[in-house]
């Protein structure tokens, strides 16, 4: 009995820690992992409760941008659009910091968001439309957990081909 529980207690301390790894890793580890399944990454960040994911990368001539589960290796969502159905803008000045990233899909579009607060803290969203972010029906907004986030949107989108979109 006494192996039993010993043998209990030795699974459940290795799958903590294994799984511990999927969950709320830090940028650089984050950043390592995505190099080998992207070109280049643009942004990751997982769920605020860590169960889900999303990633946009570069992979030339296109975007892939996924959404699902974190760490399966099959997301829920799995897409790849030209890059002219994807656009980026940033601001900054001395409240805030923004950066977005937008993916366009048939009528469907998927926009992340992340920068400062004008109280200094770091945030990311995801926010989903039917249509236009500018005009279409706001499906739904998922906070990401900033902790996580790899932010590669940046001017540099533009030599890839990525458009700039007009100013926040």
């Amino acid at each position: 009995m006494q192996s039993i529980h010993h043998s209990l207690l030795l699974f459940l301390i290795t799958t903590t820690f294994s799984l511990s790894g999927v969950y709320a890793q830090t940028p650089d580890a984050l950043r390592k992992k995505n190099e080998l399944r992207c070109e280049k990454l643009v942004f990751y960040a997982q769920t605020v409760n860590h169960k889900k994911e999303v990633e946009i990368c570069l992979v030339s001539p296109s975007v892939s941008y996924s959404f699902g589960k974190t760490g399966a290796p099959n997301k829920e969502m799995e897409l790849i659009v030209p890059t002219d159905k994807t656009s980026y803008a940033s601001q900054n000045n001395q409240v805030i910091r923004l950066q977005e990233f937008t993916v366009r899909n048939g009528n469907t579009t998927y926009q992340v968001s992340a920068g400062t607060n004008d109280e200094g803290h770091n945030f990311a969203t995801l926010d989903v439309y039917q249509g236009t972010e500018q005009t279409g029906k706001h499906l739904a907004e998922i906070k990401l957990d900033p902790k996580t986030m790899v932010n590669n949107i940046d001017h540099s989108l533009a030599n890839e081909g990525i458009p700039s979109a007009p100013d926040l």
